[in-house]
């Protein structure tokens, strides 16, 4: 039995008087016919165990079982961003979520497989990331800060999008969103690879799959968008921009806080907000997690988008 899996991932670090470890598997593919009936996952730091998981029978059939639901609903162009293969897994469990507190920060995680004598095991590498590039928030004001790397969503599971939020304002009913029409800012100084500006915000009429006949997978999903090059390899993507707003071409050099668009609701969208997360080496590169430095809570302490919602401040 093989176990193929990414070799590293990627993790958040917080100091809450112990550390709390927040990392994401992706999926686990097994080759053969037989499926394992057994999976224990240990994180280790600097050796030691630290968090031990395991599953019998009934939960590894369980979650095999939803691994297969899950994989043909992958369009197999979509695979390179989501799972960072350019094939789609036969047999593979997905999703699981390490989130707990330790004296240590978890620096690998040992996978180990079994299906009656047969084991197998793999040692996955786990890096608390740190941004070369300093950041700022690329919107003005407060704003409603929404599935972050802590929601277990659509942004999580897909690999390049693993650090992504939302972030969108509304009106006192929560209801009527006023964030259309904003400008957003490049958050770090960078080199322009890629812009698109040329569809209407989405609406009930919107054919998606007419904009992605005419217009690739990348518009249908981002909308009008930009994405700045950075040092160290990042790459941020700035989605679902207004129609008529992108103000830079590729290969322009901008600064931090140079305008780029305005906030819209273009592509895979169904309310005005700005969809933002930084990745390395291209579109289909691991999402990585940068922070703010001049992000703040409506009380005024720093944020780090750490919890499901936020509402913040940017402090100019």
């Amino acid at each position: 039995m093989l176990i193929k899996c990414d070799s590293l991932l990627y993790s958040v670090i917080r100091e809450e008087h112990m550390i709390h470890n927040d990392f994401f598997l992706r999926y686990l593919e097994f080759d053969g016919e037989i499926p394992p009936s057994q999976l224990t996952f240990t994180c280790l730091s600097q050796g030691r165990p630290c968090r031990r998981v395991q599953y019998g029978p009934e939960e590894a059939a369980a979650r095999l079982a939803y691994g297969q639901e899950e994989l043909p609903r992958y369009r197999g162009s979509s695979l390179g961003r989501i799972l960072g293969l350019n094939y789609r897994p036969g047999q593979a469990f997905l999703h699981e979520h390490f989130s707990f507190f330790a004296s240590q920060a978890a620096d690998a995680l040992h996978v180990e497989a079994r299906r009656g004598q047969e084991a197998a095991e793999v040692l996955i590498s786990i890096v608390p990331y740190q941004s070369p590039n300093r950041w700022r928030f690329p919107l003005p004001g407060t704003v409603l800060v929404t599935d972050t790397y802590p929601s277990i969503n659509s942004h999580r599971w897909c690999r390049n999008s693993e650090f992504a939020f939302d972030a969108g304002a509304f009106d006192e009913t929560l209801e009527r969103p006023v964030i259309g029409g904003t400008p957003v800012f490049a958050a770090c100084g960078g080199v322009v690879e890629e812009v698109f500006d040329g569809l209407d915000d989405t609406g009930e009429d919107t054919d998606l799959d007419q904009v992605e006949r005419q217009y690739g997978e990348h518009a249908r999903i981002d909308g009008n968008h930009v994405l700045i090059r950075h040092s160290g390899g990042e790459h941020s993507l700035y989605a679902h921009l207004q129609r008529g707003s992108v103000c830079v071409a590729a290969g322009e050099a901008v600064p931090a806080g140079r305008q780029i668009g305005r906030v819209g609701s273009s592509g895979s969208s169904w309310v005005p907000h700005l969809h933002f997360h930084v990745m390395l080496d291209g579109i289909e590169g691991p999402g990585v997690p940068v922070r703010f430095e001049n992000l703040k809570t409506i009380l005024g302490e720093p944020c780090a988008l750490e919890d499901t919602v936020n509402l913040v401040r940017a402090e100019e």
